[in-house]
C-alpha cells in the first residue's frame, strides 16, 4: 500500500479522496495549500500525489516540478476540472502521470492508485542499495560502457553524448551515470524533438511573466530544475540553430536568461545528450554546429544495437519479464523454448524498447502457462524463411509488395513473413511514401 498526499482546498473532496484510498489500505494526507503540500512533500517523501490545480496560494501546475525534485520516484496524479488540451499537455510535460477530470470515477482511480504505487515499489526495489538500472550482460562493448560510467561519476560536471539506435536504451544509461554520481540535484529529461521549436527555448530555460502570449506567470525552465544534478537532452540533434547557440554558452559559461529577463542566472549541472542521427553529417551540411559538438561529446559512449548481443538476449528478456509481471501485479510466466529461440534470433530493429513491447503484449494477453511464439507476434527467424535482416528487404521490394496489395500492409507483412509493425518500421525508416488517395490501414 501507498502513502499518498492528497493536494486539495475543498475539504469535502479531500476527505472524499482520503476515505477512498484507505478503504483499499492507502494511507493518505491532506493538504489545502502549496505551501503546506509542498513542507508534506519534504517530510515524508509520499509515493503518490493527488494534486489539485486550483490551489489558493501558487498554481498547482508549479509544484510538480517541485515535488519531483524532492523525490524523484513520487507519482503525480492530476485531479482538475479543466478539460483543456493544453493544461492535459502542461501537466505531462511537467512529470505528472495521469490527468483526471473532475467528478473522477471511484474504479478509475483506484486502478490508477494501485498500478502506479507498484511501480514506485519496483522502483524502488531496483534502486535500493545502489542497485544498477542497467542490464549490463556480458558483451565487450557494455562491460566497456559500465567502466566508463564508473570513472565519469568521480567528475559530476563533464558532458557526455551517448549514440545509439532508437530504443537501445540512451535515458537508461543516463540515468544510471546520474545515481552513480549521486549529486544534490534531480535528474531531469526533456526530447528536443517532442516540443514545438517556438516552446523548446521556454522550456529550456524559463520564461518571465508576459514573456509571450500566455504566458501569465514564471515559469522555471528544465536547465533551472537540473540544478546539481543531471539534465538529460535527448534528440539533441534535432535543437534549432538559435537553441544550439544559447546551449553553447550555457555549456561555457554555465549562465542563461530566461525569456523575457535581463538577469543572468547561473546554474550548474551534467549536461548529457543522446541522439541516435550521425552528428558528423549533420555538421557537414550546417545543420548542427560544429562547436556544439565538440562541448557536447567531452565523452562521447556508444550503445550497440541489441542484435548485437544475442549471448545476452535470453537473460535480459526473463529480467523484463519479471519487472513486467511485478508492475501488473501477475506471476511472471516463463519462456517456452520455441519462443527463446525465436527471440535469439529476431532481428529487435526496435531495440531493448520493441523488446519490452512484444513481452508485455505476451505477459497481458497470453492464455498460455508458458510464453509461446504466437504470444509475441514475431516472425520465426530461425527457419530458412525471410528474415527480417536490416538489408534484406530493400525498398524496391518492399514497394513492390505494398503495390501488389493496393497498400494493404497487414496483407504485404503476411506475404513477407514478417510482424506488421516491422513492416511498418521499415516503411518508415526508408521513407517510402504512401501514394496520394490510398488510405491508412
Amino acid at each position: 500500500m501507498a502513502l499518498c498526499l492528497i493536494v486539495e482546498d475543498d475539504p469535502r473532496e479531500g476527505n472524499q479522496l482520503r476515505l477512498t484510498l484507505g478503504s483499499e489500505g492507502h494511507e493518505a494526507m491532506i493538504a489545502d495549500d502549496g505551501q503546506s503540500a509542498m513542507a508534506m512533500a519534504t517530510q515524508f517523501k509520499p509515493e503518490l500525489v493527488l494534486l489539485d490545480l486550483g490551489l489558493p496560494d501558487v498554481q498547482g501546475m508549479s509544484l510538480i516540478p517541485e515535488i519531483l525534485k524532492l523525490s524523484p520516484l513520487t507519482r503525480i496524479i492530476v485531479l482538475s476540472g479543466a478539460d483543456c488540451v493544453r493544461t492535459v499537455v502542461a501537466a505531462l510535460r511537467a512529470g505528472a502521470r495521469h490527468y483526471l477530470l473532475k467528478p473522477w470515477d471511484r474504479d478509475e482511480l483506484l486502478l490508477i492508485v494501485d498500478r502506479e504505487a507498484r511501480a514506485v515499489n519496483l522502483a524502488e526495489t531496483t534502486t535500493r542499495d545502489g542497485a544498477s538500472f542497467c542490464f549490463w550482460g556480458a558483451y565487450p562493448s557494455m562491460v566497456a560502457l559500465k567502466a566508463y560510467l564508473e570513472r565519469l561519476a568521480s567528475s559530476p560536471l563533464t558532458p557526455v553524448l551517448i549514440q545509439g539506435e532508437t530504443g537501445s536504451g540512451k535515458e537508461v544509461l543516463a540515468r544510471e551515470l546520474h545515481r552513480l554520481t549521486r549529486p544534490g540535484g534531480a535528474f531531469v529529461a526533456v526530447n528536443c524533438a517532442a516540443i514545438p521549436s517556438e516552446l523548446l527555448e521556454s522550456e529550456l530555460f524559463g520564461h518571465e511573466r508576459g514573456a509571450f502570449t500566455g504566458a501569465d506567470s514564471r515559469r522555471r525552465g528544465v536547465v533551472e530544475l537540473a540544478r546539481d544534478g543531471t539534465l538529460f537532452l535527448d534528440e539533441v540533434a534535432e535543437l534549432p540553430p538559435n537553441l544550439q547557440s544559447k546551449l553553447l554558452r550555457f555549456l561555457e559559461t554555465r549562465s542563461f536568461k530566461r525569456l523575457g529577463d535581463e538577469q543572468e542566472l547561473n546554474v550548474a549541472c551534467r549536461i548529457v545528450a543522446a541522439t541516435h542521427q550521425d552528428l558528423s553529417m549533420r555538421q557537414a551540411d550546417g545543420r548542427f554546429r560544429q562547436d556544439l559538438y565538440y562541448r557536447l561529446a567531452v565523452v562521447c559512449l556508444t550503445i550497440p544495437p541489441l542484435r548485437l548481443r544475442r549471448a545476452d538476449l535470453l537473460s535480459l528478456a526473463h529480467l523484463i519479464v519479471t519487472q513486467i509481471a511485478n508492475a501488473i501485479g501477475k506471476a511472471p510466466k516463463p519462456l517456452s523454448p520455441r519462443a527463446e529461440e525465436i527471440i535469439t534470433n529476431y532481428e529487435w530493429p526496435g531495440n531493448i524498447r520493441e523488446l519490452k513491447n512484444r513481452l508485455e503484449r505476451a505477459m497481458v494477453l497470453s492464455a498460455n502457462q508458458q510464453i509461446q511464439p504466437e504470444d509475441l507476434d514475431l516472425a520465426d527467424t530461425s527457419s530458412s524463411g525471410p528474415t527480417m535482416d536490416q538489408d534484406s528487404d530493400g525498398p524496391e521490394q518492399i514497394l513492390n509488395n505494398l503495390r501488389e496489395y493496393g497498400w494493404n500492409i497487414s496483407k504485404a507483412a503476411r506475404k513477407m513473413g514478417v510482424p506488421r509493425h516491422w513492416l511498418r518500421y521499415r516503411i518508415s525508416k526508408l521513407a517510402i511514401e504512401r501514394p496520394a488517395g490510398l488510405r491508412r490501414n
